[in-house]
């Protein structure tokens, strides 16, 4: 029953996928929805975009041998507040200049060739480097529950993210995103709920006795509070220029959707992850001893859940990987066709050509992806770690740079983007090669970061803008997507009460999530305390 039911769910994402890429006629549907997307798919991609492979297979594992406080109190709750930064800030701000793609505003802030290069190059290696990560994790999955071998699975998983992604560009992977986010709600709603039941919520609180830290921030293995500060910190810059968070604001209908998407968005992201981190720690009272740690959460739905659950678990787990690897494979080929290609070739592309074009790149990124994936490199574990680190280092200084110093311009933003990457792989081959060994609150991506700011205040210090670049940052002072969205309904008829009542809604919309957020968090930690 489990597996008829997984099939049949992934039979109906690529279905619907199939469906929505008949709507795209243009390069703003591809690229952007037509910026007409509603709160609904808002929320639905950002959460689903979020939850991926990460969250039910490698996190899970760590819930499951060390404790679900080592995650969720600290690389989760910087994730979660590098989300808003990306939504509110970063994305809104992009948005209201009219970005498509986040190299966007790289090309138009700082009218270079080079910088646009380099900061797509940056984002299409770091999505590369992520999507393998989905890949192997579908991939994996998938041969243990088929049998069917490795390399096939990854050729044809590749090829259905093609069926939406390459041919619904955004407006596929939206509308898929959000279907997929109902069946891994459904997981933290009632599968997860049923494995913590199973357990006892008392046994559960008993691991602490035979596995001493495992209820605190430490830890089962004691790690240091360092650790905890620097998983923190890690996230927060990851998360709040990570593309695939970013960009899920460029399709929204209006900077309402906006606000909306990020309250709903976040605590659903948050609610829906710590019932799967507890759900994982309920199977060391069910079956400890699970050597293969990240599988936790696939043998709990094969084994120890009913059949139609087990079905939907497995269908929400594959999901979180398809929906993370088709939002990472579509801006990708972004990068590729409209942010590379289009930034390099002298003469403007047609609407048809610019569809075509970035249909061919999101094939040749599945391609190489594939590749990668079915190598199955030992270093996986790296690519990961160069995967989520590598945006941090090289974008985040210079977007925050470029949206709010006058200075800033594109020597400084080359230097800082050279530089962050340069230091965070020095560092990071020498840590792992045993070269050196630093303290545990010097991580490489603290140390890269470090030094990418430094380099960005000193070349722009001694350099002046183009008067282009000056020009385009006087433009980013006056530009709002609040002021665009108000004006564009106050033009229409009885204008004044739909802006009203938009605004009273957000405001119902933010305090039902902070009371709910309060409860349902307090109500965790009053049964942990107690």
């Amino acid at each position: 029953m489990a597996i008829t039911v997984f099939i049949v769910a992934l039979t109906v994402y690529a279905i619907v996928g199939a469906f929505v890429a008949r709507r795209v006629r243009s390069s703003a549907d591809f690229f952007v929805m037509d910026e007409r997307a509603p709160t609904i798919l808002i929320v639905g991609t950002l959460a689903a975009t979020y939850l991926s492979a990460v969250t039910l297979l490698g996190i899970a594992g760590i819930s499951y041998t060390e404790g679900p406080l080592v995650i969720a109190a600290t690389g989760s709750f910087g994730s979660w507040i590098g989300i808003m930064l990306a939504v509110l800030y970063v994305g809104r701000k992009l948005k209201g200049l009219g970005c498509r793609t986040m190299p966007d505003f790289f090309r138009n802030r700082f009218q270079s060739k080079a910088v646009t290069t380099l900061a797509t190059l940056i984002m299409i290696i770091g999505l590369l480097g992520y999507g393998v990560i989905q890949l192997i994790g579908a991939g994996l999955v998938l041969e243990e529950i088929t049998g069917i071998s490795f390399p096939i699975i990854i050729v044809a998983f590749v090829i259905a993210l093609m069926v939406f992604s390459a041919l619904g560009g955004m407006y596929g992977v939206v509308v898929t995103d959000t279907l997929m986010f109902f069946t891994m709600l459904a997981v933290a709603a009632v599968i997860a709920p049923f494995i913590i039941s199973k357990a006892g919520f008392a046994d559960m609180k008993a691991l602490g006795d035979s596995m001493p830290g495992y209820w605190s921030l430490a830890g089962a293995q004691g790690r240091a509070m360092s650790f905890t500060v620097s998983q923190f910190l890690v996230w927060v810059i990851f998360m709040t220029c990570s593309p695939a968070m970013v960009s899920r604001v460029f399709p929204a209908k209006n900077d309402f959707v906006i606000l909306k998407a990020a309250g709903i968005g976040v605590f659903l992201a948050a609610a829906m992850q710590i019932p799967i981190f507890l759900a994982a720690s309920a199977m060391q009272v069910i079956e400890p001893g699970i050597e293969q740690a990240d599988r936790v959460m696939l043998i709990a739905f094969i084994e120890h859940v009913p059949g139609v659950m087990g079905g939907i678990g497995l269908a929400a787990l594959m999901a979180a990987i398809m929906s993370t690897a088709s939002t990472l494979f579509v801006l990708a080929g972004f990068g590729l066709s409209h942010d590379l290609y289009e930034n390099l070739k002298k003469d403007s592309l047609s609407e048809r050509d610019k569809m075509r074009v970035s249909r061919i790149a999101q094939i040749v990124i599945g391609v190489v992806v594939a590749i990668i994936a079915i190598a199955q490199p030992a270093g996986i574990y790296w690519i990961s770690i160069y995967a989520a680190a590598i945006f941090g280092v090289g974008w985040l200084p210079t977007v925050v740079a470029g949206l709010e110093w006058r200075r800033m311009n594109h020597k400084a933003a080359l230097a800082s983007m050279i530089v962050g990457v340069s230091v965070f792989v020095l560092f990071t081959e020498l840590t792992r090669l045993s070269y050196i060994t630093l303290p545990a609150y010097a991580t490489p991506l603290i140390i890269a970061f470090s030094s990418a700011i430094v380099a960005l205040i000193v070349v722009a210090l001694v350099t002046t803008p183009l008067a282009a670049e000056a020009e385009y940052f006087e433009k980013i002072r006056n530009a709002s997507s609040s002021a665009k969205t108000i004006s564009g309904i106050l033009i229409k008829a009885n204008g004044l009460q739909e802006l009203k009542r938009q605004y009273r809604q957000v405001q119902w919309i933010m305090g039902v999530v902070v009371v709910l957020a309060l409860s349902v968090f307090g109500l965790l930690a009053v049964k942990l305390a107690f």
